[in-house]
């Protein structure tokens, strides 16, 4: 099974939004066959695994980090290729969430006389496939947040200059976050104050964390929270939407439109849609996009994880809302004093109600530090 989850991690930029697995035949003691989730549409692990042993897996076992399926989606059941190959004994880590399968998969393997045992390397697996779990068991996306600060917790100085408070190094591992889930989402404002690209611009580089090798990885979708529609013409976002899948974010409220140009508005819009960004109009309070109809939104559309990469105002409404699951926090070795910090108030007036972390890692990124936290008081 430490192999199998050792083999999934190659399927972590690959497999999105079918979660990432892994998964060994073994044969007397020696191993014949290893697989991992290819891209979506493409091999399940099982079946990469059974592929490579051919007539060997009769008799075989099977070490899967989470439970075979058992429906038609994109590709054939896994659980019929397992039946089929001759497979005795199923090894699982998970049962599979998925509504389509839970339970489903490993019934059809014991109805089959193939003996099944899952739970082993539980704790390992939930941590490897937390988007994935998360996104179905909470029908919403799983959250990152990445915040990089000055020791003093501020994100600029005092004449609002950004760039850069961290190395290079650091800005290299936010690309390997960005190319590990679906989404990027930002606000307005901050596109209009720094012109961001929010794109992926590494390939070919080994994991900071698990040491995998990284290949050609993949640009998620840029998400921009835009009520008004206020985001620059010329921005970067905009002027590069026909090579990187773009969503702009509107409000769906007519009276908050109205407060703008509602023809400059109209064609503001058309005009977006032109240079191939998505708009899309969602519940709005005031003038904020409604956070937890963003995300029932966007689950919808099979993004299964985000990443939170934007200034203080949006960053501070995802934590009001409890809507954070996990945040790497990079902190440079630079004391800046003044007012632009991380978070706005918070309305915490007590130590109780602070929004408690559970510290995961921390690591040493050349002069820079980068803690990676969960949220663990909000589930």
């Amino acid at each position: 099974m430490k192999l199998a989850i050792e083999t999934a991690e190659k399927g972590r930029f690959l497999s999105r939004p079918n979660p990432f697995v892994g998964a060994v035949i073994v044969k007397d003691d020696t191993v014949i066959g290893l697989g991992y989730t290819q891209k979506c549409g493409s091999d399940h692990a099982e079946i990469v695994a059974l592929k490579q042993a051919g007539d060997q897996a009769k008799g075989a076992s099977l070490y899967v980090t989470l439970e075979p399926c058992c429906h038609y989606g994109k590709t054939p059941p896994c659980t019929e290729a397992i039946i089929k190959a001759g497979i005795k004994h199923v090894y699982a880590g998970l049962s599979d969430p998925n509504p389509a399968v839970n339970g489903k998969g490993f019934g059809y393997l014991l109805q089959a006389d193939i003996e099944v045992e899952f739970g082993f390397m539980a704790e390992q697996i939930e941590k490897q496939l937390e988007a994935f779990l998360t996104w179905k068991r909470l029908k919403r996306p799983f959250v990152i947040m990445k915040n990089a600060t000055s020791l003093d917790a501020r994100i600029a100085t005092s004449t609002g200059e950004s760039k850069w408070i961290t190395n290079n190094e650091s800005r290299k591992i936010v690309h390997q976050i960005r190319a590990e889930v679906s989404a990027i989402i930002s606000g307005v404002r901050s596109v209009i104050a720094d012109d961001p690209l929010l794109n992926v611009r590494i390939s070919d580089v080994r994991h900071f964390e698990t040491g995998e090798l990284l290949t050609g990885c993949p640009s998620p979708i840029r998400v921009i929270l835009d009520p008004f529609l206020e985001i620059p013409k010329h921005s970067l976002i905009v002027e590069t939407a026909s090579q990187y899948p773009t969503l702009i974010v509107r409000s769906e409220n007519p009276d908050f439109v109205s407060q703008s140009d509602e023809w400059q508005f109209l064609d503001k819009e058309d005009y977006l849609r032109e240079m191939s960004c998505e708009v899309l109009a969602v519940k709005a309070t005031q003038d904020k996009i409604d956070l937890k109809s963003l995300l029932t939104v966007l689950s919808e559309r099979e993004i299964s994880s985000v990443l939170v990469e934007t200034g203080p105002t949006l960053a501070t409404s995802f934590l009001k809302a409890h809507l954070v699951d996990k945040i790497y926090y990079f902190i440079a070795p630079k004391i800046l004093g003044g007012q632009n910090t991380v978070f706005q108030d918070l309305n915490i007036e007590t130590m109780d109600s602070a929004i408690q972390l559970h510290f995961d890692s921390v690591h040493r990124i050349e002069s820079d530090i980068l803690v990676k936290a969960y949220v663990s008081n909000h589930r």
